[in-house]
């Protein structure tokens, strides 16, 4: 699922109503029925975070609300129909085949060595990718992000006891996308208590700082905190100009910025890591959902 939800659906409240869970289950097993022992390796989810929170939160992706708490019921109902979609898989025993989820990781760092500044990086990584790891691999929600959402959103309400069991069913391989890195100073009036902050790095066309070392820092915290199962990288990469010298695109800043972060993915291997793959985004030029061509 890669966020084209049918209007149908979005009629019907999207990920908000958790029925969801059950269309999304029905849509599994037909793929499953169809074409599951043709397909090698299932991912059930393409960047959760942005299905959820870039759409129901910060409204940037459809359907372009605002609201945190919406974002949190539609995180939860997504996270809930990968789980069914495992189980379902498994039920169903697919021989020579594996499913995953693909989570977007933006490791976090503090701007200073303050206290309050680690505080933030704190949440900026729960914020962005402990809400997903946690569940998923620990079977629970980060109590520091619990604890904070309740003070501004109230009881969740909208999780049920046997939910964390599923969305916790084991997969076969986790993988990553990842791009940049997040460096954050404390901010009182922030949901999250983080501001980011430009970080003294080389910058891609959109604004992103390139930093390959993040690319290892977050594949051995992976490997420590949550699984040592195969992982894959299945999207990184650099927006560019494209500058046209004698009809060749001469690519320099790209060429660049693969061959560092090839570097460092393996050095993972290296240091005994279980990176199994890796694949850059994109072979084409790109539509983005939010930034245009």
């Amino acid at each position: 699922y890669h966020w084209d939800l049918p209007q149908w659906a979005g009629d019907l409240g999207g990920w908000l109503n958790r029925d969801s869970i059950y269309w999304y289950s029905e849509y599994s097993q037909k793929l499953f029925k169809e074409i599951g022992d043709v397909v090698p390796m299932w991912i059930t989810h393409n960047e959760p975070w942005c299905a959820s929170i870039l759409s129901y939160g910060i409204g940037e992706h459809a359907p372009g609300h605002k609201d945190y708490r919406e974002a949190l019921i539609a995180a939860h109902h997504i996270l809930l129909s990968h789980g069914e979609a495992v189980k379902i898989f498994r039920d169903m025993n697919i021989k020579e085949s594996q499913i995953g989820i693909t989570l977007n990781l933006t490791p976090a760092y503090p701007a200073t060595e303050k206290e309050e500044d680690y505080l933030a990086a704190t949440y900026a990584d729960g914020f962005f990718n402990r809400w997903f790891l946690v569940p998923i691999f620990k079977g629970k929600y980060p109590v520091d992000m619990i604890e904070l959402y309740k003070k501004e959103f109230g009881e969740f309400d909208f999780i049920k006891n046997e939910d964390l069991g599923i969305i916790s069913q084991p997969i076969d391989f986790l993988a990553i996308n990842f791009y940049s890195r997040s460096i954050v100073k404390y901010d009182e009036n922030s949901l999250i208590k983080g501001e980011a902050v430009e970080g003294p790095g080389k910058k891609t066309d959109m604004g992103w700082e390139i930093s390959p070392q993040s690319l290892y820092d977050l594949l051995k915290r992976i490997d420590k905190e949550y699984t040592n199962m195969p992982i894959y990288i299945t999207e990184n990469g650099a927006a560019f100009k494209d500058i046209v010298n004698k009809d060749e695109v001469h690519d320099q800043e790209r060429i660049e910025y693969v061959k560092e972060h090839l570097k460092y993915a393996i050095k993972f291997i290296e240091d005994g890591g279980n990176l199994k793959g890796y694949f850059l985004w994109s072979l084409l030029d790109n539509f983005e959902w939010a930034e245009g061509y």
